[in-house]
């Protein structure tokens, strides 16, 4: 059918998997953004996401 999407199964492709978590403690989202650009990674297509933090979630949960 036109629009019909096909997917390979409910897992994420490799390509999509999430390789790890760095936490910093910066002064600002272009802190963090300028230590992400010196990740050697990037040279072979690493793909970063940089994101800020919320202060505390839905149930409470603080952080510093």
């Amino acid at each position: 059918p036109t629009g019909a999407r096909v997917t390979d199964g409910p897992y994420a492709e490799a390509k999509e998997a999430i390789g790890g978590y760095f936490f910093l403690t910066v002064a600002n989202l272009d802190e963090a953004t300028a230590i992400a650009q010196s990740h050697p990674g990037l040279a072979y297509g690493l793909i970063i996401e940089v994101r800020s933090m919320t202060v505390a979630c839905h149930l409470g949960v603080t952080h510093r």
